[in-house]
């Protein structure tokens, strides 16, 4: 499972980066598309300025100083079935008019001579059975038709005189960053590129006027370049160059949507692989806990039931029938230890009716003071036993509490009996009782074995018991301070525990007062 999850987060991120790379990819093709075209679209609207104002010259202009005929064509087309031949000439007329000196329309700049190309078609259709005439020696044409026009100026060299023309003129004087900006714009907005750009024109690594408002050399983000104003060969000394401070942020919106619904799955799966691992391990702990309980369930019952049965055997005993005193003696230990078992029951049997039971405990007003005098009185004997030392010390002034007799009863014998059974040494235990914010706490300290901070996580957990040290030669099911922990929450209390390896331990309970 961790490797199958590793694999899948490996797997979304090299999906991320990828579609990352090829967004980045898809924004610099389509930056570099929508430069070249504004190039293009600049180089060719200046161009037709110019074509437009030299057209505007001519045309104002009477009769030219000279006139030719260049690059003559002749085509022959026959109609067999009509008897008729089509004879096709075709030539290119230049007109020079030698002028005064006269001014640029667009640069103002001085042109000294003017020559306009016109194409002249010239169609003859004869008839093929009458072809000469002989007498004269002259073909006979049934139609002639001679068409004059104006060539298309982008087809002549007057496309390339002007680009030599403009070559030595200042950039400022071509273009403006106004012009520039709103055809950068239109071409962005035709690649669906929304971002924000700043823009500028080198001449030859230097930088021109012709640039946005907030550019600078030093400009933050990606640069792209391209040229402009280029020759015929396609070079040019001009360079447009183009940054995007906001690049990184708009490439990454735009795989934001599908990125993040990724990995918000594969968060989810991560999770839930997680929970699942989770519970897995604490099922396992559980059943190792069950296991546990059930074989100390075991123990607790197969050494009463062996003495019972060596009780009875020896009550069966003839010799035995006759010496009364004995049999006081062994009726009395199957009594305590038939009540031992009675005991282990009942604990396994009040857990389960507390955790099955929506309304597990009766409340009513009980004096905390007189519980824990019953619950000392009821381990004095064992104390004195172990020549123990008990302290009390109630200084609370408000002792009562709502709550149930019997279990609060159970839960501070509990708390005492385990003073007593996880002790090494003379035991030392002191209880006392205190107010503190409309609350009754209840202090129980010892001076046991005491607890590891890993122990002290889990020692409230069901079926929970240590098993290092000293505490697991101490026969128990676990389910003792889950008790005691499960009366408190229903009492709306608090339980918290201070303790020290071979220090011992400090238990502390809180009940909200009436």
């Amino acid at each position: 499972m961790f490797i199958s999850i590793l694999g899948i987060i490996g797997l979304q991120g090299y999906w991320i980066y990828s579609a990352w790379e090829d967004k980045e990819e898809e924004f610099s093709l389509a930056v570099q598309q929508s430069l070249q075209l504004t190039a293009d679209e600049i180089q060719e609207r200046e161009l037709s300025d110019y074509i437009t104002a030299y057209e505007k010259l001519i045309d104002s202009l009477e009769t030219p100083d000279n006139a030719s005929f260049a690059n003559i064509f002749l085509f022959l087309d026959e109609d067999k079935p009509n008897n008729l031949l089509s004879y096709y000439a075709y030539g290119i007329l230049e007109e020079d008019y030698q002028i005064t000196p006269y001014l640029d329309p667009k640069l103002g700049d001085t042109i000294t001579g003017v020559t306009d190309v016109k194409q002249v078609k010239n169609t003859t259709i004869i008839n093929k059975n009458d072809v000469f005439d002989r007498e004269n020696n002259i073909a006979t044409s049934i139609e002639k038709i001679k068409t004059i026009e104006r060539m298309n100026i982008a087809n002549q060299r007057i496309r390339s005189a002007f680009r030599d023309y403009t070559s030595n003129t200042p950039i400022h004087k071509r273009l403006n960053a106004q012009e520039l900006d709103y055809v950068l714009k239109r071409q962005f907005d035709s690649k669906n590129i929304s971002t924000t750009y700043e823009f500028g024109i080198y001449d030859g690594g230097l930088a021109t006027k012709i640039k946005s408002n907030n550019y600078t050399e030093q400009q933050v983000g990606f640069r792209y370049t391209a040229p402009i104003f280029r020759d015929q060969n396609g070079a040019g000394r001009y360079e447009l160059v183009v940054s995007f401070p906001e690049k990184d942020q708009y490439v990454f919106s735009s795989i934001l949507g599908v990125g993040g619904l990724t990995l918000l799955l594969t968060l989810f799966i991560v999770f839930v692989s997680s929970t699942a691992l989770f519970q897995i391990i604490r099922q396992k702990k559980i059943a190792e806990m069950k296991t546990d309980f059930i074989n100390n369930m075991s123990h607790e019952f197969k050494t009463p039931i062996a003495t019972i049965n060596l009780a009875l055997d020896a009550i069966s005993n003839p010799k035995t029938k006759l010496a009364s005193e004995k049999i006081d003696r062994y009726v009395s230990m199957i009594r305590e230890e038939n009540s031992r078992m009675l005991n282990q029951v009942e604990n396994v049997l009040r857990i389960s009716q507390l955790e099955r039971s929506r309304n597990p405990v009766k409340m009513s007003n009980v004096d905390l003071h007189q519980i824990l005098d019953s619950a000392i009185n009821h381990i004095d004997l064992i104390l004195k036993d172990k020549s123990g030392v008990l302290s009390k010390s109630f200084t609370a002034t408000e002792k009562n509490i709502l709550g149930n007799k019997s279990h609060l009863t159970n839960i501070t014998i509990n708390l005492l009996d385990n003073a007593l059974k996880y002790n090494d040494k003379k035991p030392e235990i002191k209880v006392e009782t205190l107010n503190n914010d409309h609350h009754l706490i209840v202090k129980i300290t010892d001076n046991g074995l005491g607890m590891s901070p890993s122990v002290q996580k889990r020692i409230f957990d069901k079926f929970y018991r240590a098993s290092s040290g000293d505490i697991h030669n101490v026969k128990g099911h676990g389910l003792g301070l889950s008790y005691v922990k499960k009366i408190v929450d229903l009492h709306k209390g608090e339980i918290k525990l201070e303790s020290k390896i071979n220090q011992g331990t400090t238990f502390l309970l809180s009940f909200p007062l009436e």
